[in-house]
């Protein structure tokens, strides 16, 4: 019997997906402020300074299934608008609140992948919060705006080419 429920609870240990998989919306992730990857604490503070000012329009929080469905839509969004821009993939992007890695990979046609563990060894990588990617999605805030306020940073970058990716398809609004 005491074997028999050991088996059982390693098998459900087996299910639960790992700290590197969960975020926000599966109620493991913790808040950004106690997030490791570097820069996600400065996004934070600088996105609530930005909704303080009025530099940035709040965002209603939302949890669970109705929070992923959201960030699902807006990397959706980005995707296509990478797509048609003529962006290559090849960017690992993480939203700060709920510390959802995602991934857009490919070259003529783009692939999204959520739930990544973290960024791809050899990827440009977009750190920003779920504030900045609605604002910057529907028009009201630029890339460069982003940058400047702090809210966006786009790391392993060296030669701007992924501000110049990004400036491209946000300009281009469908």
């Amino acid at each position: 019997m005491m074997q028999r429920t050991l088996r059982a609870c390693m098998a459900l240990l087996c299910l639960i997906p790992e700290m590197g998989q969960s975020c926000g919306y599966d109620a493991l992730y913790p808040n950004p402020f106690e997030q490791n990857w570097p820069g996600t604490v400065n996004i934070a503070m600088a996105t609530a300074t930005a909704v303080s000012r009025e530099q940035l329009p709040p965002l209603t929080a939302l949890t669970g299934e109705a929070g992923f469905s959201r960030s699902q839509a807006w990397l959706q969004t980005l995707k296509s608008r990478l797509q048609q821009a003529g962006v290559g993939g090849g960017i690992s992007i993480l939203l700060i609140d709920s510390g959802l890695w995602s991934r857009v990979r490919g070259k003529e046609s783009l692939l999204l992948q959520l739930h990544t563990p973290g960024p791809h060894p050899n990827d440009r990588i977009m750190l920003l919060s779920e504030a900045a990617i609605s604002a910057m999605l529907n028009g009201s805030l630029t890339i460069e705006q982003g940058l400047q306020l702090g809210i966006v940073e786009l790391q392993r970058d060296d030669n701007q080419q992924l501000q110049r990716d990004l400036h491209k398809a946000l300009s281009s609004q469908t």
